[in-house]
């Protein structure tokens, strides 16, 4: 997987269709699973995965800060290998061609970047990873050019629980048309054309999605 510096080249390998929306996740895997990433009690400094055939291996390196040995440098590396189930993410994000990265863990959820070809995908995506995973939520969701102009940012993550498919769809489709740019590259009357509906209805799915943004951004400024 490439970095962000080179997110406007990437491709899917098997057809060469462009990447055109990054997206990054909040996901708790479920219990069931025993997905190895969730037994992990010290920081995890770096996650380093990959899948071989029905086989996932996984490399963490876990943070020295909090382990009560007297060395200095005690950065451990633990490597797991398991089998991968139906109920894995990982496995849902292979059925539509996008390569996860993992990139944080924070006690039970795990930080999931990927790219996706349309805005359609992530729909069925998301519908797919709600049946598997204990909890979803959106971090972030860019076109593949913003985020080359993007400055610094600090992290907002949306419930995709408390979101229904209509505005999900709505709000991917305003990223991806540029909506949300500066200066916006799009209008509502524009937007509303390409999903068939009124202006007033996508204007409401777009406010019921920035609401629920705005109060998840208060909730986690505050906690």
């Amino acid at each position: 997987m490439t970095g962000e510096e080179n997110a406007s080249e990437v491709r899917e390998p098997d057809d060469g269709s462009m990447r055109r929306l990054y997206v990054e996740f909040e996901v708790e895997p479920s219990p069931s699973t025993g997905c190895p990433l969730s037994a992990f009690e010290r920081d995890v400094v770096e996650i380093r995965q990959q899948r071989t055939g029905d086989q996932c291996h996984t490399d963490v390196t876990l943070s020295p800060d909090d382990c009560d040995c007297e060395d200095d440098d005690c950065t451990e590396v633990v490597h797991a290998a398991k089998a991968v189930e139906d109920r894995c993410p990982c496995a849902v994000f292979g059925e539509y061609g996008c390569v996860p990265r993992l990139t944080e863990i924070d006690g039970n959820v795990v930080v999931v970047e990927t790219y996706l070809p349309d805005r359609e995908l992530l729909t069925d995506l998301v519908d797919d990873l709600k049946v598997v995973v204990e909890g979803i939520s959106l971090r972030r969701l860019k076109r593949i050019g913003s985020l080359e102009r993007e400055g610094p940012r600090s992290d907002v993550t949306l419930n995709l629980f408390e979101l229904t498919e209509k505005q999900r769809e709505a709000a991917a489709a305003a990223v991806a048309a540029g909506y949300y740019s500066q200066p916006r590259e799009t209008s509502i009357g524009d937007l509303s054309t390409d999903l068939g509906i009124s202006d007033s209805a996508l204007s409401q799915r777009l406010k019921a999605v920035e609401s629920k943004l705005a109060t998840s951004a208060f909730a986690q400024s505050c906690s």
